[in-house]
């Protein structure tokens, strides 16, 4: 999935397995940058689902 980042494996309830890549770092202002990428092995894996979010020091996200 992504190369270099750490992965994880995940099982949801119903038994199907997941590989996960998620990170944050600090850009600078105070504020996080966050992002998650998730595939199900399948045809997923070329273009995973991924999701950033950037949170504030007070603990709100940017819209």
């Amino acid at each position: 999935m992504a190369r270099g980042m750490p992965l994880r494996q995940v099982v949801d309830q119903d038994g199907q397995r997941y590989s996960v890549v998620s990170y944050a770092f600090d850009d600078g202002d105070g504020r996080v940058r966050m992002s998650v990428a998730v595939d199900d092995g399948g045809w997923s894996a070329f273009v995973p689902l991924v999701r950033g979010e950037i949170m504030n020091p007070d603990g709100t996200f940017l819209a």
